[in-house]
């Protein structure tokens, strides 16, 4: 007795091991270096917000409400930084681990449970996805704790477990709409099973009661907080989607007139980026994340074959108690699964959630073949199938550790292998070793230098990791803009005219430019102040544009003639709509350096500057 007690021990030590060093490692990375968009940005507002900011007024948070108020959290704890809301989204994913290893062992046993806490761990901190996606790790970390608690609650009937499943399933779409897809399952499989003989009616009746008191305890607090602000709504905080969706329904439903809405996010990028341009990216992840895929994709046909022969058969093969949940883990993968397609953008991290519900899923494979060589008559044989799978999912999964050659988000091909674990951790060292900074790096630490703490700073398009690191505020409420493509020139002409007002009301004593593409990327940066190539207007040189009128005015109408040749005339209308704010720059700021792609400019009628770096 002692000698297997011993035993247990040992097992459940070493899967911790082997789940700990890849989570360890890829927090590691996460950490280093600091993320300079989407994170920086919620990290922003949520600083602002802290220190008296009106939403609204002196703030526009472009992050949910999930991502806003953990952030929040986050820079409560650990200050105007990065380590505290990285802290806070590490902790949650490692609870969300421990609950999923304790949820696969109590359905399926001891061995799936451990391979699929390995798989998850491995695949949630690989690298190539798990950069600057706090939003899309605690959408898929709630996911987590909100299935692992359900499981828990159908196998104990321990009804604080339901409220705890609501409650945090709840939390999900709060990061990220994306995160319906677990309530989704769950939501399905509670209903289906009354029809599939499984429970019966009031036990269903139940089942739902107690999940939606979960969702109110965990809702209800931020209904009420927001209701108390003077500067927020409810509308449009909490569930968005839900609210939009709501209001089409009831305007087709009356027959309402509904005023016409602009092409947003999702419907704008899709007009300028073709179902065609995006399959082979989205088919290129698949094929990265080939062993979760494989996995979920085996289990799913397993339970399909043991379904048809228990038909034909008359039921001589034993159902499993694990066996009517591949219903839930299976809906809630393919749905993770085709979420990935909703945005042609196809950034690395919408490819994370699919790797913990096929993790779950594939411990049913896992389950299966560990009863068959439980009652084997020749276990060597089913050993040996044992020792063959093993080996042929390292071989699936060798690439996220060494690399991969190419990085489909951009058809980027590396000269190297890239974003695996061991390249990525030699980046590291080296970067903590020869103090590297990246760019954007240094022109944060530029700035902070050589401003005092109560002056402006504006981040032309998107990197607010420089407002972090300069640890200065923007005029602009939306400290960064990225959407310059999927909307209209006349849209974006209201922003260039928002942004231009409100830097003349406050000028920033600095301006970057970080001449940043954005989607679809083979369009030019829209510039603040152009530069002019080699060869083009006579130019002997690689320059910035001179400060002559009749040079500007020549260069206006080549580079306008080259925009309508090449992109059309919409793209010949935004950067006619730039051109109040690149006069605002050009007349009333001076090129100080230029670090990387990125152009900083002073304001010159500012202060003189101190301790100008050589």
């Amino acid at each position: 007795m002692d000698r297997k007690s011993s035993n247990s021990k040992l097992f459940f030590i070493i899967i911790a091991i082997m789940a700990a060093v890849p989570f360890l490692v890829g927090k590691y990375i996460e950490f280093n270096p600091p993320s300079p968009y989407d994170l920086s940005e919620t990290i922003y507002s949520a600083n602002r917000i802290l220190d008296g900011a009106k939403i609204g007024v002196d703030i526009r948070p472009s992050a949910r409400l999930g991502s806003l108020l953990l952030t929040m959290l986050g820079v409560w704890v650990g200050g105007y930084g990065y380590i505290g809301p990285k802290l806070m989204q590490t902790i949650l994913q490692a609870y969300a681990l421990v609950l999923m290893f304790i949820a696969m062992y109590k359905l399926f046993g001891k061995w799936p449970a451990a391979v699929g806490v390995i798989v998850a761990s491995v695949y949630l901190c690989f690298p190539l996805i798990n950069v600057d996606n706090f939003k899309d790790q605690c959408t898929t970390t709630f996911m987590m704790i909100g299935v692992s608690f359900f499981v828990l609650y159908q196998l104990s009937n321990r009804w604080q477990y339901a409220i705890l499943s609501g409650a945090c399933l709840s939390w999900a779409p709060l990061f990220k709409a994306t995160g319906f897809s677990a309530s989704f399952a769950i939501g399905l499989f509670v209903a289906l099973q009354p029809i599939l003989k499984n429970n019966k009616w009031k036990k269903t009746g139940v089942d739902f009661f107690l999940l939606l008191l979960g969702v109110v305890l965990a809702i209800g607090p931020l209904w009420v907080w927001i209701e108390a602000r003077e500067d927020m709504q409810v509308r449009g905080w909490i569930y968005p989607e839900v609210w939009r969706l709501t209001e089409k329904v009831f305007a087709a439903f009356f027959n309402i007139q509904r005023a016409e809405v602009p092409l947003g996010y999702i419907s704008g990028s899709r007009e300028i980026w073709s179902f065609s341009k995006q399959w082979p990216a989205i088919l290129h992840y698949y094929k990265i994340f080939i062993l979760p895929i494989t996995l979920a994709l085996i289990a799913i046909v397993l339970r399909i074959a043991r379904l048809m022969f228990r038909t034909f058969l008359k039921g001589k093969i034993e159902l499993k108690t694990y066996d009517r949940f591949v219903l839930l883990f299976a809906v809630w993968w393919i749905l993770d699964m085709a979420f990935a397609w909703i945005s042609p953008r196809s950034y690395p991290y919408y490819y994370i959630p699919l790797n913990a519900s096929a993790a779950m899923l594939g411990g049913y494979l896992i389950a299966i073949y560990f009863d068959k060589l439980k009652n084997a008559v020749h276990k060597v044989k089913w050993q040996m199938i044992g020792v063959l799978g093993l080996l042929v999912m390292v071989l699936m999964s060798w690439h996220i550790f060494i690399g991969v050659r190419a990085y489909p988000y951009r058809g980027k091909v590396f000269k190297k292998r890239g974003g695996g674990y061991a390249r990525r951790l030699v980046e590291v060292y080296i970067r903590r070793r020869d103090s590297l900074r990246e760019p954007w790096e240094r022109a944060g630490e530029y700035i902070r230098v050589h401003t005092d703490p109560t002056e402006k700073i504006y981040v032309w398009t998107f990197l607010p990791g420089i407002n972090i690191i300069a640890q200065r505020h923007s005029p602009d409420p939306e400290v960064c803009r990225s959407e310059m493509y999927p909307y209209s020139p006349d849209m974006f002409s209201g922003m260039i005219d928002e942004i231009t007002n409100f830097l003349e009301k406050q000028p920033p004593k600095f301006i970057v430019d970080c001449r940043k593409r954005h989607f679809p990327w083979e369009r030019p940066p829209l510039e603040l102040w152009p530069r002019i190539k080699k060869g083009f207007l006579g130019a002997g040189k690689n320059q910035f544009l001179p400060l002559d009128k009749d040079v500007i005015e020549r260069y206006n109408k080549s580079w306008a003639h080259e925009l309508r040749k090449h992109f059309g005339e919409d793209e010949v209308s935004r950067y006619e709509a730039m051109k109040p704010f690149r006069e605002f720059v050009m007349r009333n700021y001076r090129i100080v350096k230029v670090f990387g792609p990125h152009v900083l400019f002073e304001l010159k009628n500012s202060s003189p500057i101190q301790n100008q770096e050589k």
